[in-house]
C-alpha cells in the first residue's frame, strides 16, 4: 500500500461526524442502546466496539462531570448532600442534554447553573 493511499484514507474520515456519534453515545442513558440506535454509517465509524468498554467508558465521563461539578460548585455539593436522589435525577438530566465543553469545574458549575435556569429546574439550596 503506497503512502498516498494512506493518506487518502485519512483525508475520507470524517472526524466531526466520529466525534458527534460518540457524543451522543457517550451522553446517552444508555449508551449501547444509543449505539445500537446509531444510523448504519455512524455505527461503522465507532466499529469495532466492546459493549462493556463502551458502557464503562460512558460511567467514567458521567463520573468525572460529577466531580466537577461538584469542585466547581458548593451549591450543587450542598444540594447533593442535602437530597442526593433530587440532585442525582437532576444531574442525569443535565449529562444527557448537555456536551461536555470544558475540564475546569467552574466552567462546569456554570454550565450546569445555565441548564438549571434554561429548564427551570429546581435550584441547589444557597
Amino acid at each position: 500500500m503506497s503512502f498516498d493511499h494512506e493518506r487518502s484514507d485519512v483525508e475520507h474520515f470524517d472526524l466531526e461526524r466520529y466525534e458527534r456519534a460518540m457524543s451522543e453515545v457517550m451522553l446517552a442513558a444508555d449508551p449501547v442502546a444509543a449505539f445500537e440506535a446509531l444510523p448504519h454509517e455512524d455505527r461503522a465509524l465507532l466499529e469495532p466496539i466492546e459493549r462493556d468498554g463502551l458502557r464503562i467508558a460512558a460511567l467514567l465521563v458521567a463520573r468525572l462531570r460529577f466531580e466537577r461539578l461538584m469542585n466547581g460548585s458548593r451549591a450543587a455539593a450542598d444540594w447533593f448532600e442535602e437530597d442526593p436522589r433530587a440532585f442525582t435525577a437532576a444531574f442525569k438530566r443535565y449529562h444527557t442534554a448537555v456536551a461536555p465543553l470544558s475540564t475546569i469545574p467552574k466552567l462546569e458549575a456554570h454550565a450546569f447553573e445555565a441548564w438549571l435556569t434554561a429548564v427551570g429546574a429546581r435550584r441547589p439550596p444557597a
